[in-house]
């Protein structure tokens, strides 16, 4: 059989466009009532309903999924069935042939992305260091920390109410108690 998935991410067709183009190809539709990425109900009922050598048609590769991983997640579904995914727009087709290629070429591009993300934040982090920036979190004054260690000795105060007065924590108390 060959299906189609739709999903209302307007970026190159609106839902309408998308539907004409696939229906050029497919007969039976799964459209999803929302862009959002979770709850796609009409996606699972199609991953479950493809069988061995359907083809699947959709528009973009952002109508199918909502990262490289995602995709990479149903091209290992849809190969494993095995099924068909014809990407229109782009005019890619996934299928068993193709599938290493493809498949290894998106997992360095998954990769690639993750590498820039913590690059990036290492980046800022050295950056923010640089110029003088405190990372973590604010230290408490020594002088609140100093008064609630002595209320907590003196054994007239309790710990909620040397909490209230000070802003020191149990946590923090036990912490400056013990070194």
């Amino acid at each position: 059989m060959k299906y189609g998935y739709i999903r209302p991410v307007e970026l190159y067709d609106e839902t309408e466009g998308q539907k004409k183009k696939i229906l050029e190809y497919a007969g039976h539709l799964f459209i999803e009532a929302h862009a959002d990425n979770k709850k796609r109900t009409a996606l699972e009922e199609l991953l479950d309903t493809l069988e061995d050598g359907d083809e699947l048609f959709v528009t973009d590769f952002c109508v199918l999924a909502d990262s490289t991983k995602h995709l990479v997640d149903i091209i290992d579904t849809c190969i494993s069935k095995p099924v068909k995914i014809h990407i229109l727009n782009p005019g890619i087709l996934v299928d068993e042939g193709t599938r290493y290629n493809f498949q290894k070429i998106l997992n360095e591009i998954s990769n690639f992305q993750s590498d820039v993300v913590k690059f990036r934040t290492q980046l800022g982090v050295s950056k923010a260091i640089k110029d003088g920036k405190k990372m973590g979190r604010p230290r408490r004054s020594d002088d609140n920390i100093k008064k609630a260690v002595e209320m907590y000795m003196s054994k007239q105060y309790t710990l909620d109410e040397i909490k209230e007065k000070t802003n020191i924590s149990r946590a923090t108390l036990y912490r400056h108690l013990e070194s």
